[in-house]
């Protein structure tokens, strides 16, 4: 990541660098991993497959070979708030203008109390 960013901006780039960060959290390592595996599993593929392969049923028949460990490719899965803060600050040290987070669970709620209360605070960034 850092050789792209610095790619970019040795090339011209001017517009902010920004990243998306898929993140998966829940009370206890199981479930977090179950959350993602649950959620995520058919956006794990690389290219070419992803790039190729044109429907919701096909992506869904290929994500039943996807084992749960195999979402850590596509997935910051942990139950630990410091672990979550500590792969974030990692990417801000690179020199990303934004992060944007996506708990890629459905229930919204718990991830946004915890990384209100818990990881954000021990993130190292500047406010826009």
């Amino acid at each position: 990541m850092r050789r792209m960013i610095s790619a970019y901006k040795d090339n011209g780039g001017r517009g902010k660098v920004c990243l998306q960060v898929h993140l998966s959290h829940a009370a206890d390592e199981q479930r977090a991993l179950e959350l993602a595996h649950d959620q995520w599993r058919t956006n794990v593929f690389a290219p070419p497959f992803c790039w190729d392969t044109d429907t919701a049923e096909a992506f869904d028949q290929a994500a039943e070979h996807v084992p749960p460990d195999g979402i850590h490719q596509a997935v910051r899965v942990s139950s630990d708030p410091a672990q979550h803060a500590e792969w974030l600050n990692s990417y801000a040290e690179l020199g990303f203008d934004a992060i944007y987070l996506h708990h890629v669970g459905r229930e919204q709620s718990e991830f946004i109390d915890v990384f209100g209360e818990k990881v954000l605070p021990q993130l190292e960034v500047s406010q826009p």
